[in-house]
């Protein structure tokens, strides 16, 4: 394999990605709707995964399939649900279509189903089909499932993240919003950890058949968000404001990886960037690139 697809390229993980496939020697293509371009020697399509025969040339053109474009969002997806049922939904099937006409590898990341909103939903849905093409057409469609993922370069609006909504806030001088009483578990991931792990399971002879065999992409430390917050509020030096659960979340979600998954695919644990690691890298670049972000 030297030639790599990445649909949402443009995006945050998408950008981590792109950068470990260009450190380990490969081509890149990046699709997206948005056109920018951060890396020399990548070529740049500004086409939506929509657009059946735009995903078509683009698959056609590589050995292989990093599908990360879609809509994503909690409460934003539900001002939106037919636009986002289109791209996650429909868009995804577009690509694996494509990966079943010309059977190239592909590996496609979806959640933790905890949440009951669209964006929760259509991944969910996509990650269901990953299956059935590869059971009934015979295609190579590998999923990871993502957590709650951190690091540079994340944008902190239009949809709201917890690292860069708290990062920002904290240096305009404002609390760190808190959803519901923060006994919800987080399981962070810092996003280089989680770009590793996709390419890995791309780069593997693997074929997965079902979503027991998902890879969780994260360490398996669920850890409460009050706990998280507090951590975050002694680095930014910044309180904590207690707010109303958001739509189309619950103050019950537990979010923890089982890395027994992890073993099964790779045969170890995946390795994982320390918390506090993770952390001041992340805080360091939002504060280097604090004017850039307004």
């Amino acid at each position: 394999m030297s030639k790599v697809l990445v649909t949402g390229g443009q995006g945050f993980i998408g950008g981590h990605v792109i950068r470990k496939l260009i450190e380990r020697g490969y081509q890149v293509i990046s699709l997206d709707r948005h056109f920018s371009k951060p890396f020399v020697g990548v070529e740049y399509r500004a086409n939506d995964i929509c657009d059946a025969e735009a995903v078509d040339q683009a698959v056609f053109a590589v050995d292989g399939v990093i599908h990360l474009a879609g809509i994503l969002g909690t409460a934003e997806t539900l001002q939106h649900i037919s636009e986002t049922v289109k791209a996650n939904i429909c868009g995804t099937i577009n690509v694996f279509e494509a990966i079943r006409k010309y059977q190239k590898r592909c590996v496609y990341i979806t959640l933790p189903d905890v949440w009951m909103n669209p964006y929760a939903i259509t991944k969910r849905t996509a990650k269901d089909f990953a299956f059935v093409y590869n059971n009934a057409f015979g295609t190579k469609i590998n999923v990871v499932r993502g957590f709650n993922v951190y690091g540079e370069g994340q944008k902190y609006k239009p949809v709201q993240k917890f690292a860069p909504n708290w990062i920002i806030g904290a240096i305009q001088g404002k609390p760190l919003k808190v959803y519901g009483d923060g006994s919800q578990l987080m399981d962070l991931v810092y996003v280089g950890d989680t770009a590793e792990i996709l390419i890995r399971a791309l780069e593997s002879d693997k074929t997965m058949m079902n979503s027991d065999e998902v890879i969780d992409a994260a360490p398996g430390q669920g850890v409460p968000v009050i706990e998280v917050a507090n951590l975050f509020a002694k680095m930014l030096d910044a309180k904590i404001d207690f707010q109303p659960m958001r739509a189309g979340e619950t103050n019950k979600a537990i979010i923890q990886a089982n890395v027994e998954t992890q073993k099964r695919f790779f045969g170890e644990e995946c390795k994982f960037t320390s918390l506090e690691d993770g952390m001041t890298k992340t805080i360091e670049w939002y504060k280097e690139h604090y004017q850039e972000l307004l």
